[in-house]
């Protein structure tokens, strides 16, 4: 009887069917008053059908647009950009211009609650546009560093999209924005540094080689003042420039952010992005922790005064302004790429050869960087951050499991080995989807669910590679339970 049981049609029922007590609780909730509940139910309702093959049905859809309305109405910020990416593969350009719109309101909305006036922003923008870059600019986006940002959130950033033609190339960099400081932050968390980060205790024992997260331990200032007595010295060397490599993006954004908060200098970061015309722009993010005046700090104009630090983010996405062009000893084409552009990479090279200022990038070991930017690096230290091994990953279950209580019945060491081969991003990931997959199941039934051992192998055998010993041996577990399942539903109905 179980041989011929075809499992995947079951499981796309049952999808549907909990899509639809989603929607049907949502709307209840809506009615209630219970608007937040409401929006998490028709986001649920939405998740549980684009999990399945094919377009979500119009139902799915149009209550993900309710969930987007009660959002924007509720003034959730951080909800309707989330909603805001689940929604845009759906919607014309018409109304992804209105809810890019929309978010940018509520971005400003944000700020003047933390006493900003829209007419200051547009002075301010206007003073970024004209002092800085030369160049008419307006606000397109307002974005907190979050996780992987600073802890304290004390920091947004302005970025414009006015990168004016005249002053720009194809395949030239142009330098849009830079960051401004902004309120305190609304609640504390725990910094996160070298004594907070969890699975990087390798990377972290390179990087004390280096002198970095060393500064508050007195054997080792010790021997630095032996040094440079020794030596003749009156400081420690600058470390070389130091690319922070991963095979997960994220890993290596994670481990730059516990090593700025080690460093604890003004921090200028820089990322490529693309315009709407698929123009590489350089975005510039200024982070002005341990200044005086924060809104006087411009490092491209002051230099850093008592040491910082320059950041280059996923600089193996980065697009050399020297690309596809023949060989050019007279400079000319550098004469003609954007002023913003020669200045950016004028002051990279100043940073890479001030003894006072760290020079930090990031990338993933499966992208190529150009030598452009390599060259402008050197001298150039590597630091691999690789998959996290056995040790490090127990550190990672340990901090997830000590966090969610609701996962503290599933065997750690079990999970130690099969997450094996995983970034420590994914690790995270997965335990996080497993819990709000119980969180969601809670509020359909109104009571507390555990995440179950079952539930979490699903979740981990999404990330690991097919033809892995670890995705069949996740994949057996799971089908084992189901299998246990039907077996169960066989006796029921023979006690019938």
């Amino acid at each position: 009887m179980r041989d011929n049981l075809d499992a995947a049609p079951r499981h796309d029922d049952e999808r549907k069917r909990h899509s639809l007590d989603y929607l049907r609780q949502a709307v209840q909730a809506n009615n209630e008053g219970d608007a937040l509940l409401a929006m998490h139910l028709y986001l649920a309702s939405f998740e549980e059908m684009a999990a399945l093959p094919g377009m979500p049905d119009e139902e799915a859809l149009s209550g993900l647009k309710r969930a987007w309305q009660l959002a924007c109405d509720h003034k959730e910020r951080a909800m309707a950009e989330y909603i805001f990416e689940k929604m845009e593969p759906y919607l014309s350009s018409q109304e992804i211009a209105s809810c890019a719109e929309k978010l940018q309101m509520l971005a400003l909305d944000k700020l003047e609650e933390f006493g900003l006036s829209r007419e200051d922003l547009q002075d301010m923008t206007e003073m970024i546009s004209q002092d800085f870059l030369g160049l008419d600019a307006h606000i397109v986006k307002v974005e907190n560093l979050g996780e992987f940002g600073r802890q304290d959130g004390s920091m947004e950033r302005l970025a414009s999209d006015g990168a004016a033609e005249d002053e720009s190339a194809d395949g030239a960099l142009a330098v849009i924005a830079q960051a401004l400081p902004t309120a305190a932050p609304e609640q504390e968390e725990e910094p996160l540094n070298y004594d907070t980060l969890v699975g990087f205790e390798g990377t972290v024992a390179v990087m004390r080689d280096f002198g970095i997260g060393m500064q508050d331990n007195p054997h080792f200032q010790k021997l630095v003042k032996d040094l440079n007595a020794h030596h003749g010295l009156s400081s420690m060397p600058i470390v070389d420039s130091l690319l922070f490599r991963s095979p997960a993006r994220e890993d290596a954004e994670r481990f730059l952010e516990a090593t700025l908060e080690e460093l604890n200098l003004p921090t200028l970061r820089m990322n490529m992005e693309e315009n709407p015309q698929g123009v590489p722009i350089l975005c510039v993010t200024a982070d002005p922790r341990g200044v005086v005046s924060p809104h006087k700090f411009n490092p491209f104009r002051n230099g850093f005064e008592g040491g910082g630090v320059v950041v280059l983010q996923d600089v193996d996405l980065w697009q050399s302004p020297m690309i596809d062009l023949p060989d050019d000893p007279s400079g000319f084409f550098i004469a003609q790429i954007s002023r913003g552009a020669r200045e950016a990479i004028q002051f990279i090279r100043s940073a890479v050869e001030n003894p006072d200022v760290y020079v930090l990038a990031t990338a993933s070991s499966e992208g190529e960087i150009d030598t452009f930017f390599l060259d402008m690096l050197e001298p150039l230290s590597l630091i691999d951050i690789d998959y996290p091994n056995a040790s490090e990953r127990r550190s990672i279950w340990n901090d997830i499991l000590t966090h969610h209580p609701s996962m503290a019945g599933i065997d750690r060491e079990e999970l130690v080995r099969l997450s094996s081969g995983l970034p420590r991003f994914d690790i995270y990931m997965a335990a996080r989807e497993a819990i709000e997959e119980a969180y969601k199941a809670g509020l359909v039934t109104r009571q507390y669910v555990a995440v179950t051992r079952e539930n979490l192998f699903d979740k981990l055998a999404a990330y690991q590679p097919l033809d892995s010993e670890e995705y069949h041996e996740l994949e057996e577990a799971v089908l084992k339970e189901f299998r246990d399942t039907l077996g169960d539903l066989d006796d029921l109905f023979e006690d019938e």
